[in-house]
């Protein structure tokens, strides 16, 4: 591996690092509201069908039903569920990349400190 492929795998290694730490604080965005999400169903079941729910919507609180409130909430749980799978794919392609790399550039300085030593 030349000098320049080397240094060309590195700058990969490194942006996949840093890829992978947003990806890691993405998921655990997702994973806080998908709890949040999850005491609010537990909340909502709770209360008596009769009683008025509100939802914040941007600075304002809308009425809406239980059917609705539960509807919502579960549209809201199955898309969140969804982005959180499709980042733990690519993570998972980032882990295997990051993996590949360091096992060329381990290979690469293994092979160096041979000729080196030779």
């Amino acid at each position: 591996m030349s000098e320049e492929d080397l240094r060309n795998e590195l700058i990969e290694f490194q942006n996949l690092q840093q890829q992978m730490q947003i990806i890691n604080m993405q998921r655990q965005q997702l994973t806080v509201q998908l709890s949040e999400i999850e005491k609010a169903k537990e909340e909502v079941a709770k209360t008596p069908e009769r009683h008025a729910m509100y939802r914040l919507v941007g600075n304002v609180f809308v009425p809406k039903d239980a059917a609705t409130m539960k509807k919502d909430l579960e549209e809201e749980k199955e898309t969140l569920e969804m982005r959180k799978s499709g980042l733990q794919k690519q993570e998972q392609k980032f882990t295997e990349r990051i993996n590949v790399i360091r096992k060329k550039v381990e290979a690469a300085q293994a092979k160096e400190g041979a000729s080196i030593n030779g």
